[in-house]
């Protein structure tokens, strides 16, 4: 609904008041204050009833005295109340000019001396009469009645009652006595009845100016919303981006806030648009790319339509940066371990602004939200899984020196696998190399497994299996690489590894060792023992021994002595002939071991031996 402020009407146009919940006409017959000898507080809208209320009777005491009327006492006791509150709290209290104890023997009072009311009626000079038994300091004409004939009949004087003119009081006393009034004849000209006699009545009143008038004519007591108590706009811009704009609230003395207006501008404030209406107090705002500059202002209004000042933002210089592009992909590992390490690698993004600054790395678990883990200018990230995750998924995104971001990309979810690999405890770290052995050796070691699920274990010396067998957690084991096993390696470098598996996931324990064995005795690990004395042994050596080898056959026939007698047979034994024992004796008995024993030569050439064959009486 449109408004107008009432300060604002023309003089003669009219305006509705309620009467007891019932608009009425009222006319604007002067704006201001008439003249000097008003008090100011009848600087207003001076406003008069169109038509006659009802008759009524001046004074029934006939005595002219205003301050004590009856008509006085009704219109600022009786009469008021016929209007709504709001109204009836706007009408001002004002001090009219009037003549103090009536007609004759009365004096002139006005300006701060006036007489104060709400409502009152007109004077003689205020619709332009002049007479000798008028006193001219009750008033100036009135804007309204200004161009009226001057005491004689006019239309503008005239008001009616129930659609007939009728004569209306006035509140001038005659001067000459202490009982009549003058009127406004019904024909507009006047005359000067007795005060107790029944006229019309036509109240009048005055409104401040600042009151709203409807486009229906009706006055309001509404007034505008305050200002805003502030506005907030980003203080960094992109251009092509979507802003959020807020403001404080407003109030409203009526409770009729209704909302707000916000205003762009992109010229420094020449020119606005407007961008939203609503009860909100924030909004969201597109500012294009290629925009120089942006501002913004905003009012609240209210149900009237009645306006608050602008909040007005300062000027903010947008950013015309464009985002980087997309990162050329996201990498990351199928296979993801609860407890473990893990790194995600990205492809490079552009930036045609040459401003790029970096990569911001996310993380989501379990379909959760996503949060940050890494902002930097690298392509890679080693990120810690912590178990129990049941999936897990990144993306990436690269930014500018502006802020500005691109898209992401988005790796698939990756199941987590949180079963913890057996544990190899051993004396010597994974890795190790044992040295050289020129003899057999053994490794100590245990296995665990956090799950306790059944471990299998493998031994194994160059990709070859020694031996599989299910593992006693937290016992102890042996790789045993002795006796035949460790003689059938050949010298050099050869490695040494222990795997174990629960059959999810596997470690592995690796050793290393060098042999090095340039001689060997073959000898046997028990005496054969014989019943008589032993005279005669025959040896056969089968194998591969080089011709510059240190080789000795050695035989004896008291092995179980303390010191036993050894005696070479390395001839007899080379041409397959019988050794002859020389030793008689035995203290143990007579019992029979040989020792072969051969070391490489000057041309370090390798051999082996691989048989022992013979017999003995």
């Amino acid at each position: 609904m449109a408004t107008i402020a009432l300060g604002n009407k023309a003089v003669g146009s009219i305006v509705k008041l309620k009467e007891n919940g019932t608009l009425v006409d009222y006319l604007v017959v002067h704006q201001g204050r008439p003249s000097s000898i008003y008090d100011a507080s009848c600087d207003g809208v001076w406003l008069l009833r169109k038509d006659i209320a009802e008759n009524r009777v001046w004074a029934a005491n006939n005595v002219n005295k205003l301050e004590s009327s009856d008509i006085q006492t009704y219109l600022n006791g009786t009469w008021i109340n016929r209007y709504d509150a709001a109204i009836r709290a706007a009408i001002k209290q004002v001090k009219i000019p009037y003549r103090k104890n009536g007609g004759s023997g009365g004096t002139t009072q006005n300006g701060a001396n006036g007489l104060s009311c709400k409502i009152f009626l007109l004077s003689g000079p205020e619709v332009n009469y002049v007479h000798t038994y008028i006193d001219t300091g009750e008033g100036a004409v009135l804007a309204y009645f200004k161009n009226c004939v001057t005491n004689n009949a006019d239309p503008k004087r005239v008001a009616y009652l129930n659609g007939s003119a009728t004569n209306w009081w006035l509140r001038s006393p005659h001067t000459y006595n202490t009982g009549d009034v003058w009127y406004v004849y019904s024909n507009g000209s006047y005359g000067t009845p007795r005060a107790n006699r029944t006229c019309g009545v036509r109240p009048a009143l005055i409104l401040p100016s600042s009151l709203l008038v409807s486009d229906d004519g009706s006055v309001s007591t509404n007034t505008a919303p305050t200002t805003p108590s502030s506005i907030s706009v980003p203080g960094s811009i992109q251009g092509g981006s979507t802003i959020t704009v807020s403001w404080g609230a407003s109030t409203d003395a009526e409770s009729n806030l209704e909302g707000y207006i916000l205003e762009r501008s992109t010229d420094g404030g020449k020119s606005w648009s407007q961008v939203y209406q609503g009860n909100s107090r924030s909004t969201t705002n597109t500012v294009a790319f290629g925009t120089a500059s942006v501002m913004y202002r905003v009012k609240a209004y209210d149900s009237d339509g009645l306006a608050s000042g602008y909040k007005t933002s300062s000027a903010v210089t947008v950013i015309n940066n464009n985002a980087p592009t997309t990162p050329n992909g996201i990498t990351v590992p199928n296979t993801v371990l609860g407890g473990a390490a893990l790194t995600i690698t990205w492809g490079a993004a552009t930036d045609q602004d040459g401003n790029l600054s970096g990569y911001s790395l996310e993380r989501q678990v379990d379909g959760g939200s996503w949060s940050v883990v890494y902002t930097g200018n690298t392509m890679s990230y080693t990120d810690t899984i912590t178990k129990g995750w049941a999936k897990v998924a990144y993306r990436v995104r690269a930014y500018d020196s502006n802020n500005a971001y691109s898209a992401y990309v988005t790796s698939p979810d990756r199941t987590v696998n949180n079963n913890t690999a057996p544990a190899i405890v051993c004396a010597s770290p994974s890795g190790t190399d044992l040295g050289t052995k020129d003899a057999g050796f053994m490794v100590s070691y245990s296995v665990s497994d956090a799950d306790a699920d059944v471990v299998t274990v493998t031994e194994a010396i160059d990709g070859v299996t020694k031996r599989t067998f299910t593992a006693t957690l937290d016992g102890s084991n042996s790789f045993n690489v002795t006796g035949e096993y460790f003689m059938k390696l050949l010298n050099g470098g050869h490695e040494l590894k222990i795997t174990a598996s629960d059959g999810k996931a596997s470690s592995v324990h690796t050793l290393t060792f060098s042999k090095e064995v340039t001689g060997a005795t073959v000898t046997l690990e028990e005496p054969m023992e014989a019943d008589a004395q032993i005279t005669i042994c025959v040896l056969s050596v089968a194998g591969d021994i080089p011709a510059d080898a240190e080789y000795k056959v050695e035989v004896t026939n008291n092995a179980n002595d303390d010191t036993p007698v050894w005696e070479d047979c390395t001839t007899e034994a080379k041409n397959g002939a019988n050794h002859i024992f020389e030793n008689k004796t035995a203290a143990n008995g007579f019992a029979f071991n040989f020792r072969v024993t051969a070391e490489r030569g000057p041309s370090g050439k390798g051999g082996y031996i691989t048989s022992v064959q013979g017999g003995f009486q």
